[in-house]
């Protein structure tokens, strides 16, 4: 799919935008980020960087607000039925926009018609990580242990109907093994359980996992991605460890809820791509472990609506449920 380069995104930031009357004092308060997941994690440390870029950009403060739980779906579900002001937004993520859906009856929203799409902003590579006390170095060891002793090879993740769930179903299904799942609120707590010999696994964010590697206190099996990763170059990926079928990671993107202006979409979106175009940003977000994948709001849109489909395959197929 072609991309408009975020250098000509970033220098139509700087053409000036025609608000209809309604529209053209805004924003005159703080706008709030919403994010459907605790301090620490991916979506929230993103969502911190670029409410920090936004706040100096436009003049006006951008803060973050945790409402998380069930996947990231609180979060969604209150900002769906928040006000199509510009005043509430979200750092969105492909869980509870694409998966949730599926395996959570009743969630209280459709993210099929219940957001307005602004940007995509970063794509995040999953690791494969395990405990210390497993003694496992590869996938292999994985498999081994789980087919002597069925269920007793325990996973964390980030909750039910995460991604983190969905790859840990998709390398289960391909291995044909059966893991045991504990489900946490976020990754530094499920991370913290893995490094005091609570739990063995986890494949999470790189961005959550990469401290716990540099310090030693994890080990990387593989990483989901189709490429080894230029932050953990020694990892292997899924594929390459024999389990090409157990690939994938999630994106993270700024949405509002239904029926947001038109000027407000653009005027936002001008400024997240002005935002990450920005070469200290993009190497921070590269340092602690994601990749800057700017898309507008209507090629956004249209990988929502794909990737809703996607996953709901993924979920069918692996037979995830909550747990």
């Amino acid at each position: 799919m072609k991309r408009r380069t975020l250098l000509s995104l970033a220098g139509a930031a700087a053409l000036p935008v025609a608000l209809p009357a309604r529209a053209d004092t805004w924003p005159s308060k703080p706008i709030s980020i919403v994010v459907g997941f605790p301090p620490g994690t991916a979506t929230d440390s993103i969502a911190r960087l670029l409410g920090d870029r936004l706040s100096q950009g436009m003049g006006q403060r951008f803060v973050v607000d945790n409402r998380s739980g069930q996947g990231g779906s609180i979060g969604a579900v209150y900002v769906a039925r928040a006000a199509a002001d510009g005043y509430t937004i979200t750092v969105g993520a492909s869980a509870p926009q694409a998966i949730n859906p599926h395996i959570y009856p009743n969630l209280g929203y459709d993210p099929r018609v219940d957001f307005t799409p602004i940007a995509q902003l970063v794509q995040l590579p999953y690791v494969l990580v395990a405990g210390r006390h497993t003694g496992f170095t590869s996938i292999a060891d994985i498999v081994a242990k789980a087919k002597r002793s069925p269920g007793e090879v325990t996973f964390a993740t980030t909750g039910n109907g995460t991604t983190s769930q969905l790859l840990m179903a998709m390398l289960a299904r391909e291995a044909g093994i059966s893991l045991t799942h504990v489900p946490y609120r976020g990754t530094a707590q499920s991370v913290t359980d893995i490094v005091a010999g609570r739990v063995d696994l986890t494949f999470d964010t790189q961005i959550g996992t990469l401290p716990f590697i540099r310090d030693n206190r994890v080990v990387p099996l593989a990483v989901g991605t189709k490429a080894r990763q230029p932050t953990l170059p020694q990892v292997p990926t899924t594929a390459e460890a024999g389990f090409p079928e157990t690939q994938g990671g999630a994106w993270l993107g700024l949405l509002a809820p239904a029926k947001l202006p038109q000027p407000i979409v653009e005027t936002l979106a001008q400024n997240v791509a002005k935002a990450l175009a920005d070469s200290d940003l993009m190497r921070t977000i590269a340092d602690i472990g994601a990749v800057v994948d700017y898309a507008g709001p209507a090629e956004f849109g249209a990988t929502l609506r794909a990737d809703y489909d996607r996953w709901g395959e993924i979920v069918r197929v692996t037979g995830t449920k909550i747990d």
